[in-house]
């Protein structure tokens, strides 16, 4: 009978290592099996993901860039700077001098429907925007203006709190 007991335990014990009674070839196809589903949820992943493009028209600006720099420098020229201050309901852009022709956009990186735009063709020296019609977070101010006979170009990066 002892021999019987030896032998009934090594049928039923398991050799060393042989994770879960499989033998290689069973643990091949299984990490095979877990890396295709791996990457199987890797692509279902990025076809959930939102691209926004910055500009719908990316292209034809990408080609009128040159002008855009040519105002920078009309700006760095003339040491006009944009100020930008906060309080606690507002945000203020002051000109360094009356200007008309005033397009302003708060451009979002992160979600273009949280942009703003607001343009004056009368002279102004500042604009108001009310925190409340901004979320928190990053925003690059471009802001364009036209004084004494030139356009002028500037952007600034702000964080809202």
């Amino acid at each position: 009978m002892g021999n019987m007991n030896s032998k009934q335990e090594k049928e039923t014990s398991r050799p060393e290592g042989n994770l879960f009674g499989l033998n290689w070839g069973h643990r091949i196809a299984l990490a095979y099996i877990g890396f295709v589903l791996f990457m199987i949820g890797l692509v279902v992943m990025a076809f959930q993901q939102k691209f926004d493009l910055v500009a719908d028209d990316y292209y034809a600006q990408e080609i009128a860039y040159q002008g855009r720099i040519d105002q920078m420098d009309n700006a760095k020229a003339k040491n006009y700077t944009l100020t930008v201050e906060q309080s606690s309901d507002e945000v203020t852009l002051r000109f360094p001098t009356a200007s008309t022709g005033v397009r302003v956009q708060f451009f979002r990186p992160s979600d273009e429907t949280m942009d703003i735009h607001r343009t004056s063709e009368e002279s102004v020296m500042e604009l108001i925007f009310l925190r409340s019609d901004l979320s928190s977070g990053k925003y690059l101010v471009k802001a364009e203006w036209q004084a004494d006979g030139k356009v002028y170009y500037e952007e600034k990066a702000i964080v809202i709190n």
